[in-house]
């Protein structure tokens, strides 16, 4: 399931509402917002900003955030993704195991498509822990 949401009020001095939209549409800068507002979209989450995931539920389940950007959507642990940094793929692989991963498409900001996905799931189907743009119709569809 895929929800879509529009972000009506986002301002920050005297910015124009372009700016912040271009903005928030690096996931490094919009993934700070988001993982507070999606527990008022899914109020069943709390933010904890925890070592490997950002929310739980009501029962335990761990929860990571991650943007889908012009750059598709990088779903190893955040310590090994950007920059010169590389994956461990047997660590990634145990982290995937045990997460939800939520999909915030942020292309199209301030529109906003979020979709749950578990971890082992996605490696199934994505063996590079990332999903490439190309794919972002088919994943979120």
């Amino acid at each position: 399931m895929v929800d879509t949401y529009e972000i009506q009020n986002v301002s920050f001095g005297d910015l124009k509402q372009e700016a912040i939209h271009d903005i928030l549409k690096d996931g490094r800068l919009a993934s700070h917002f988001l993982e507070r507002q999606l527990e008022i979209w899914y109020p069943h989450l709390t933010f904890v900003d925890g070592r490997g995931y950002d929310h739980v539920d009501e029962e335990g389940n761990l929860y990571d955030q991650k943007c889908f950007t012009k750059g598709g959507l990088a779903f190893a642990p955040s310590n090994m993704i950007g920059g010169s940094r590389s994956i461990n793929e047997e660590v990634a692989t145990e982290h995937c195991k045990d997460i939800t991963y939520i999909a915030c498409d942020i292309i199209d900001f301030p529109t906003v498509r979020v979709k749950f996905a578990k971890g082992s799931d996605l490696m199934k189907e994505y063996k590079n822990f990332k999903i490439p743009k190309s794919q972002r119709e088919k994943f979120f569809s």
